[in-house]
This record gives C-alpha cells, sequence and structure tokens, in this order.
C-alpha cells in the first residue's frame, strides 16, 4: 500500500500565518495529502529570570493545554473546507527545530509557511524560524510572504 503524502503547516494562530492556507489547500489537492497543522510551543524559561519564584512560574503542561484548545478550535475554524485529513500537532520545543524535525518524522513531502517579514531590529532579536526551516529542511518548503495575496 502507497504512503499517503504528508504537508506540514506551521502556524502561530495569527492572521499572518493564514496567508499561507490557500496554498496548503492546492497543494494538499493536488498531492492528495493530509495537512498536519503544527505549533511550537518554547519552554517558558524565560521567566526564570524575573525571579518571581518556582509557585508563580507557569506549568508546560498548562502551556501545552492551551495550545491544544487553541489548535482545536483553529483547525476547526480554517481548515473545515478540507477534504483531506487534518493532524494538529503541539511541539515543545523551539519552533524551527521542532517544524524540521516533525517533518523529517513524519517523511513530509513539503512544508508550507508564511514569512512574516520582519526586518532590522525586530529580525535580529526574533530572528526567522522561516529561514532556518528553509535552510535545515529535508523536504521542500514553500515560503509565502505575509504581504501576498492569492
Amino acid at each position: 500500500m502507497a504512503e499517503i503524502a504528508k504537508i506540514v503547516f506551521p502556524t502561530d494562530f495569527s492572521d499572518l500565518s493564514l496567508v499561507a492556507l490557500p496554498w496548503v489547500h492546492r497543494m494538499a489537492e493536488i498531492l492528495k495529502a493530509e495537512v498536519h497543522c503544527v505549533y511550537a510551543i518554547e519552554e517558558p524559561h524565560v521567566y526564570a529570570t524575573l525571579d518571581m519564584g518556582p509557585a508563580l512560574l507557569p506549568a508546560m503542561d498548562e502551556f501545552t493545554e492551551t495550545a491544544k484548545a487553541r489548535m482545536s478550535a483553529f483547525t476547526k475554524e480554517h481548515l473545515k473546507e478540507f477534504n483531506q485529513e487534518i493532524v494538529g500537532e503541539i511541539l515543545p520545543g523551539r519552533p524551527a527545530d521542532e517544524i524540521v524535525r516533525y517533518a523529517g518524522n513524519i517523511g513530509a513531502e513539503m512544508i508550507i509557511m508564511t514569512t512574516h517579514g520582519y526586518s532590522g531590529l525586530k529580525h535580529a532579536l526574533l530572528g526567522s524560524t522561516t529561514e532556518v526551516v528553509l535552510r535545515r529542511a529535508d523536504c521542500p518548503v514553500l515560503s509565502i510572504p505575509a504581504g501576498s495575496r492569492n
């Protein structure tokens, strides 16, 4: 039996990530692929530097449960028109690393994601998840500029 094609669609639940959605839909239909909508959530280690004490630090499982609820709502609202199977996954860790790892683990044919188009200081501080994914992924990456319209 032939393996089902898989497309990874990373999201941060923002409107900007939705810019890639028409491309995800088109490619999923062409490849007859299931869509893996993923959200990567980093460990809240930054809060430890605020000296808030352990009782005030949010637990990772709280972040994960919130992310799962958001993923469920996001897929129901934005991916309901898809004929293909939708898989929603929460990936704990650095977004670019986890997206690349996940795509490799499932044997994805393609990653389709929006680049937010940060520049200057914002780019230096936040970096670009899309850039790292483009450099490290073993499969093709379709990078959709945030300002594009389909």
